[in-house]
């Protein structure tokens, strides 16, 4: 994985193979002060997708082994909190079908290019419902 910072702005190259998971706690240990780093936009391609369906009480996951593109992803990533990010994603497979949801986990196909957008914005995540939602800080 490849970053370069401006300002607020990061960009971020990922090559083939690479875990999408442990680039995403990289990027949180990489700038620890910040306190949200919204993912701006990202696109590429993404194997061994496992996303999931939040039913009230847990994930129920859905898998796709083939090479996919990143259609879309929504989220956040929060160094100062656990856990340190929160995406919703969408891929698009091979037959045209489309799958998504929360992400779970998954590895760079070819390459994946994000950019991010750091906020001032103090949070914490709080056990809610099952959920560790986010919560203000001040």
């Amino acid at each position: 994985m490849e970053t370069r910072k401006e300002g607020p702005y990061i960009a971020v190259v990922m090559e083939h193979g690479e875990d999408l998971v442990k680039n995403l706690k990289t990027l949180a240990e990489m700038d620890k002060e910040a306190h949200i780093l919204v993912i701006a936009s990202a696109l590429g391609m993404l194997e061994k997708v496992k996303v999931g369906y939040w039913n009230g009480k847990s994930y129920e996951i859905h898998e796709a082994d083939e090479p996919a593109e990143l259609l879309g992803i929504s989220g956040i990533i929060t160094p100062q909190t656990d856990p340190n990010y929160h995406l919703h994603i969408i891929v698009g497979l091979r037959n045209g079908q489309v799958m998504g949801g929360h992400f779970i986990e998954a590895k760079v196909c070819n390459t994946l290019e994000m950019f991010l957008i750091k906020f001032d914005i103090p949070v914490i995540r709080k056990e809610m419902e099952g959920l560790k939602k986010l919560r203000f800080l001040k």
